[in-house]
Parts: C-alpha cells; sequence; structure tokens
C-alpha cells in the first residue's frame, strides 16, 4: 500500500491536459484524483511541505469543517486596514467583458508560456477535491495560508461554484470551474473574496478587484499565486 501523501508521473508537456482529463474522468472509479503540476523542483517543494507540516490530514480536515469562512476573510479585511487599505481605490472601475480567459497553465513556462517538453502528473486518494491542500499540506508559508485555509475556501468554492482544484505547484493553485459567476454582481464578490485569500493576484497581477472580477466572469479556470 502507498502511504505517502500523493504520488507523480513524469509526462510530456503536450499531452498533459489530455492525461489529466483522462485521469478525472476516472477518479470517481479510482479514487486517485489528478492534478497537474510543474517540473521536479515544484515536486520536490510540495514533498518538503507535506514532510515539514506534522499535522495528519485527517486533522486539517476535521479543523476545516468547523473554520468560519466569512469571518476569516473579514479578519484578513481588518488587518488590511490597519494598513491604509483604501476599497475605492482596490476595487477600480469595472473595465468591461474580457474576452480572453485564464487557461490551464502548470504545463507551461512560466515566462514564454511555451509548453515544457515534461511535466508531472500527480494524484491523492481523496474523497473529494477541496481535500487536495490537506493531502498535500500546501501553504502556511509568508502569505499562503495554512492548509485548513485552503481546504476551507475551496470547498465553500466547490459547493457555489462547481470548482475543482486542477493544478499545483510550489507556489501555484489552478481550479476548473464548473458554474462560474455569470453575472457582475456575483464575479466582484468572488474577486473580493479571491483578494483576501490571496492578495498577490491583484497587488503584483491584475491590479483592482473589478479588473480580476472581470477576468472570473463567465471563467472556466482560476489561477492563484503566493510571492
Amino acid at each position: 500500500m502507498n502511504t505517502k501523501p500523493f504520488i507523480t508521473q513524469k509526462i510530456s508537456g503536450d499531452s498533459a491536459i489530455a492525461a489529466l482529463m483522462q485521469q478525472r474522468n476516472s477518479y470517481p472509479q479510482s479514487g486517485d484524483y489528478p492534478f497537474l503540476t510543474g517540473e521536479a523542483d515544484d515536486v520536490e517543494r510540495l514533498q518538503e511541505a507535506a514532510e515539514y507540516n506534522e499535522q495528519t490530514v485527517d486533522e486539517i480536515l476535521q479543523e476545516a469543517a468547523q473554520f468560519d469562512v466569512a469571518a476569516w476573510l473579514q479578519e484578513r479585511r481588518a488587518e488590511a486596514e490597519e494598513y491604509e487599505f483604501n476599497e475605492d481605490d482596490t476595487l477600480g472601475d469595472w473595465p468591461g467583458d474580457i474576452a480572453e480567459k485564464g487557461a490551464i497553465s502548470l504545463h507551461r513556462d512560466i515566462l514564454t508560456s511555451e509548453v515544457r517538453p515534461e511535466v508531472y502528473l500527480g494524484s491523492a486518494r481523496i474523497a473529494q477535491p477541496w481535500h487536495l491542500p490537506a493531502a498535500l499540506k500546501f501553504g502556511g508559508w509568508n502569505d499562503c495560508p495554512d492548509p485548513v485555509v485552503h481546504c476551507a475556501m475551496h470547498q465553500h468554492w466547490q459547493e457555489e461554484f462547481g470548482a475543482e482544484i486542477v493544478g499545483v505547484s510550489g507556489d501555484v493553485i489552478e481550479c476548473i470551474v464548473k458554474n462560474p459567476p455569470r453575472d457582475k454582481e456575483t464575479a466582484i464578490k468572488l474577486a473580493w473574496q479571491q483578494y483576501w485569500y490571496c492578495t498577490d493576484i491583484v497587488d503584483q497581477g491584475c491590479e483592482t478587484i473589478a479588473n480580476l472580477a472581470a477576468t472570473l466572469l463567465n471563467a472556466e479556470v482560476w489561477y492563484f499565486w503566493w510571492d
């Protein structure tokens, strides 16, 4: 019996998406949940994180089940207000609909967007997609939340939007979204949630909540990155 938190297989970048989708289709029968990761150093970072965190997967999931998502988001906002947070500046102006939405990217080079020759496809034996951060013990460094927070947030988004994690590298999470926001109000509400969960996607990325919301509207892929 495999006792590792996850296992990986090396695959070509060209076949990564097809392999991911094939294993996702078999997940209900196999119980082995697939996720795309990057190169060997990404796998090594995930393995080191899993070894460093002494919580068991069950402990993380039990804590996540009791986690108050709304209260945590409010705490994050309150912390920001202590450092001259300006809601109007952070919100920004609505840019209109954005035609180009996000796409799964962990099989591509971050600088050139070229498909990598080889990447890794991981799998973890979990009951729900939102359990993956617990199995990987992902987070708990810099501004990246603890595994409990990741699990609680992704349970919330899985239930509301059908969002499922499909990619995890050393500092990135990507999701496929079955029921994304269909209107501006819902998209902005979600964008605020994602901002407090992962401020870097705005502060070092799209610059405003409105810009983020526009990318989330009718989008089938979400992207999170922590510096």
